[in-house]
């Protein structure tokens, strides 16, 4: 990927923070919601104000760069995210491979784990590691991410590593 977009790292900035607790209904939507569903949102809300984010991870698309200057040509997934420039990437996935200016190639090891398997593979994150020792820096998506939320765990296998 050549072109000139942006790049999104893991970093939670007030404003990404402020747009995840961002409710994402309107207030017609919510006038129209039945209270059964009301209960269900309110849970919802007080369950999150009490495990707040602490941390993201978006994942990585064709087009994520390692630290050490790999980029993710192709990705093996099925699953398209659109770029604000109106292009779309695939999802990357444990098992897919990061090409470096010299020619070689790393394979990403580790992903978001059980939670988010796409045929038998882990869906790949900024901070994936590769079979290099390397890891993956910054994507070209900002929609789609992982929050880690304040007293609940993560998968057992997230960012681990496996051959």
């Amino acid at each position: 990927m050549t072109r000139n977009i942006p790049t999104y790292t893991n970093e939670l900035t007030p404003e990404v923070l402020a747009d995840q607790n961002r409710s994402p209904f309107t207030p017609e939507q919510y006038a129209s919601f039945s209270e059964e569903m009301l209960t269900i949102i309110k849970a919802q809300e007080a369950h999150d104000q009490r495990h707040p984010i602490v941390a993201i991870y978006r994942l990585a698309t064709e087009g994520s760069r390692t630290h050490a200057g790999g980029v993710i040509r192709e990705a093996t997934t099925s699953l398209t995210i659109k770029l604000e420039d109106g292009s779309q990437v695939r999802a990357a996935r444990t098992g897919d491979y990061a090409e470096y200016p010299d020619g070689s190639r790393a394979r990403i090891v580790s992903g978001a784990g059980e939670q988010s398997h796409w045929s038998g593979h882990s869906l790949a994150l900024v901070g994936s590691r590769l079979s290099n020792g390397d890891e993956i820096a910054d994507t070209p998506q900002a929609a789609v991410l992982i929050a880690e939320r304040q007293g609940l765990p993560m998968a057992d296998d997230f960012l681990r590593e496996r051959e």
